[in-house]
């Protein structure tokens, strides 16, 4: 009786050591990491995070600070979409044959596998915003990324408002482009960024 007495007692204590065990084990395992790649076209590194102290930018420099940030990067083409897809192919413009802006490099490039294609195919949400590939890219991405048929700025009524509060002169009516920047005041979603 005394030995069943002590089994009962011990059992509750062994079902919490072991619990503990395998909760110890599950947090053990390594979570995976949120990636945020920041690919900017024509910003050269006059940063605060590159040491350039009359640059006020605290949100940037306070992401380098807990991020990884690359202090020997090159640019691989004075044209931003070989560059760009230089840097997320991890292969040289006369490898993709990318020299332009229209050319695509899955119709140039056999068996390329992107960066965030990778991610992709390990089981990581991938979604690119703003201008990451020039064209489409379907297969290194979850949702679909098209930069190039949302509008990228506001419209008539928006560009009026802006040249009355800035002094602002818009581009000129066959422009097919936007202002040099905007501070319009509108829904999220009414620009291809929102």
């Amino acid at each position: 009786m005394d030995v069943m007495v002590r089994c009962a007692t011990l059992r509750p204590l062994l079902v919490a050591a072991f619990l503990a065990i395998c909760a110890s084990f599950v947090s053990a395992q390594p979570t995976r990491p949120n990636v945020l790649f920041i690919a900017i076209d024509d910003l050269r590194p006059q940063l605060g995070c590159y040491g350039v102290a009359q640059m006020k930018t605290p949100n940037i420099d306070a992401l380098a600070k807990t991020g990884v940030m690359f202090t020997r990067a090159y640019c691989q083409q004075a044209v931003c979409s070989p560059s760009r897809t230089s840097l997320l192919a991890g292969l040289r413009p006369d490898s993709t044959h990318v020299y332009d802006l229209t050319t695509h490099f899955r119709k140039t490039t056999q068996d390329v596998v992107t960066l965030p294609q990778i991610f992709k195919d390990n089981g990581y949400f991938t979604a690119g915003f703003g201008k990451i590939f020039h064209l489409e890219d379907p297969a290194s991405w979850s949702v679909p990324h098209t930069p190039n048929q949302a509008p990228r700025y506001a419209g008539a009524e928006i560009h009026e408002l802006i040249r009355k509060k800035s002094a602002m002169v818009p581009p000129p009516a066959n422009a097919s482009k936007g202002p040099p920047y905007e501070i319009a005041d509108c829904e999220d979603n009414s620009l291809c960024d929102g």
